[in-house]
């Protein structure tokens, strides 16, 4: 039963979405993206298309199916039923419409809502096809229904001919859609030209995990050219197979080797060149850069050599596979302004990294001081305009997000995605150009679930490890490659009460033998929070330039960030999922100074205080400690 403010806020909140579409809306939303949903087993396939209104924050579907009665368009968190927010609509016997928003709670038929918040624009159909679009704002303050975020959203299409229509494989449709995706406005100059780095008829392993590298040249120009779009060439024999596709560019010393290798395997020579500069994984499409900025080729310094890297996940173990997939550019002598890099952020690829089984939610670091760059440049580094992100995890990833600090304070987000799919890796086009100033850091946060694994998860290359990786496409150009770290192992064995051990590799293998049930996990969650970082930068030769003693940024789940996105309608609710209260997100508290520390050992948690109708959120720094150290970071939650 709701109490009087509660009714009171759910009245407030959804007069606010009217006032706020009534006033706000410029009328019909144009649908200018679009997907196809194709189904493996059927040879017709529907058409989504969606447009949307960022500054009004409303969102237009619409769907075009085989020739159907019955359509209900589900957006989900996840791939199961759980919290499957649903808008149904169709023909009954007698050709009478039906239209309403309904919800699944994890099993199958929807439920309608109470709260009605769909609008139907157009219900039609013709001798071969159905369409329906639909209107709604991106926070409606019912629980039932999937909030629109910066998040992938699991789409899910069924069609049928009556309304009872039972759920089938046969007739459901599955895609992953990132709805607020920014599309570049690309014209092509009348000169642009296309070149292939791909390999030719390799014959894929049969065994689940491969890292295929080999190198190629670079185009072949006479003066400076701009590489402006990317996008993968993909053999349709192995389509499912090709995990990732990257490419490096190598310094114009590298060993050059004409044969295909395992990347990281015994031949060093196959992991020459750590500069990521292009990237697609599965579900990624073609990379526009912003039209201000290109990837330079063609002057003396730039790179005459690329090594290409394919990661083939063989799960089925597939014999006699070959293999033709690359990446195809596009370049022009058409110079922009401005020469774009990647920079490769998170945690350092190596098994240090872990999640503990059966555990629903757990939390890695990786932490980048840009102040050490300036230590290598010699000078302080420029301010760095950041566009476009990518974010990379394995099989057990559920979020990732890259958080932007500046002067000890939490400035805005670099890119995330709360519901992330390891089958949909995109490469995402920031709301706004962000600078990165000297001495900011920078802080990814992959966040894991482990319910279905009976052993420790380690980081590593193979997708049955887990990775941690945000690319940051920015401009100007800098040297270098990397600015990752990797946490002290040695303070988690300590915290779980396991006996020190005499290697690094050591301590992380004992991870395995630990008895892990709700305890140790929540110690081992809050050791790796508070333990010291070893900050790594790499220059494009994969050389470590600097390492330095670090203390990690502690951050938890649901911070309230400022910066990229813009102000949008939240909701929140109480332990029993009823409606509290809604206010816009420019009206959170985020105060600037910092309460008296915590006592040593205290669990700071997330203040929501329901009656006076505001969430509180503290994040302060301790300041400095020691002389080695970057700083020490403790994020302080408001304790009255």
């Amino acid at each position: 039963m709701e109490n009087r403010e509660a009714s009171m806020w759910r009245n407030i909140c959804l007069l606010l979405a009217g006032v706020l579409h009534v006033l706000g809306s410029r009328g019909p939303l144009d649908v200018s993206h679009s997907r196809w949903m194709t189904h493996p087993e059927r040879d017709d396939s529907v058409f989504l298309l969606w447009g949307y209104d960022r500054e009004v924050q409303e969102i237009a579907l619409e769907i075009q199916t085989p020739l159907s009665s019955s359509i209900f368009l589900g957006l989900a968190p996840d791939k199961s039923l759980n919290k499957t927010d649903f808008v149904v609509a169709g023909w009954n016997e007698h050709g009478e419409t039906y239209f309403y928003d309904a919800h699944t709670e994890g099993s199958w038929p929807p439920e309608k809502d109470k709260s009605q918040d769909y609008v139907l624009h157009n219900l039609s159909r013709n001798k071969t096809h159905t369409i329906m679009r639909v209107w709604r704002p991106w926070f409606t303050c019912d629980r039932h229904d999937h909030e629109i975020e910066n998040d992938t959203v699991r789409v899910m299409v069924v069609i049928g001919d009556k309304e009872s229509l039972e759920l089938t494989d046969d007739n459901t449709f599955r895609k992953s859609i990132f709805f607020l995706e920014i599309l570049a406005d690309v014209v092509y100059p009348d000169e642009t030209l296309i070149y292939d780095f791909k390999l030719d008829d390799f014959l894929v392993p049969d065994q689940d995990t491969t890292y295929a590298c080999t190198f190629r040249p670079m185009p072949s120009v006479s003066k400076k050219h701009h590489i402006i779009t990317y996008d993968a060439i993909q053999d349709p024999d192995t389509i499912g197979i090709v995990h990732h596709i990257l490419i490096y560019v190598c310094p114009n010393n590298t060993e050059i080797v004409t044969e295909v290798g395992d990347c990281y395997g015994g031949d060093p020579r196959f992991s020459q060149c750590m500069s990521a500069t292009f990237g697609w994984a599965v579900g990624g499409e073609q990379f526009d850069y912003p039209a201000d900025a290109g990837f330079s080729i063609g002057t003396e310094g730039d790179p005459m050599y690329i090594r290409l890297e394919i990661h083939y996940s063989n799960f089925e173990y597939k014999e006699g596979l070959k293999d033709s997939s690359g990446i195809r550019i596009f370049y022009t002598p058409e110079i922009r302004p401005n020469d774009c890099g990647v920079l490769m952020a998170g945690i350092f690829t190596f098994p240090i990294q872990f999640i503990p089984p059966r555990t629903q939610e757990f939390r890695n670091y990786g932490l980048c001081n840009t102040h050490l760059m300036d230590d290598i440049l010699g000078a302080p580094i420029p301010d760095l305009t950041v566009t476009t992100f990518l974010l990379h995890g394995h099989l057990t990833a559920r979020g990732v997000r890259i958080m932007h600090f500046r002067n000890g304070t939490l400035i805005g987000s670099l890119g995330e995605d709360k519901k992330y799919d390891f089958n949909f890796q995109q490469v995402r086009n920031l709301p706004r150009k962000v600078t990165i100033k000297a001495g900011d850091q920078i802080l990814v946060e992959c966040t894991a679930e482990t319910l279905d694994r009976e052993g420790v998860t380690f980081g590593g290359p193979s997708s049955m490890n887990e990775m941690c990786v945000g690319f940051l496409f920015y401009y100007p150009v800098l040297p270098i490659a990397a600015c990752w770290s990797f946490m002290d192992i040695y303070h988690v064995t300590d915290a779980l009460g396991v006996e020190r051990a005499d290697s690094i590799m050591e301590a992380v293998l004992n991870l395995d033998a630990v008895e892990w049930d709700d305890e140790t996990r929540v110690k081992a969650q809050k050791a790796v929070m508070s333990a010291n970082h070893l900050v790594v930068v790499q220059n494009r030769e994969s050389e470590t330039l600097l390492q330095t003693r670090s203390t990690s940024i502690i951050a938890y789940p649901n911070t309230l960030e400022k910066g990229a996105y813009p102000p949008s309608l939240h909701c929140a609710y109480d332990t029993a999922g009823d409606y509290i209260y809604s206010q816009q997100a420019k009206g959170q508290v985020y105060l600037d100074s910092c309460p008296p520390p915590l006592q040593k050992g205290s669990t700071p948690s997330l203040l929501v205080t329901p009656s006076n109708s505001k969430w509180c959120l503290l994040i302060c720094f301790a300041g400095f400690v020691g002389n080695n150290d970057i700083s020490l970071i403790r994020p302080q939650l408001n304790p009255s």
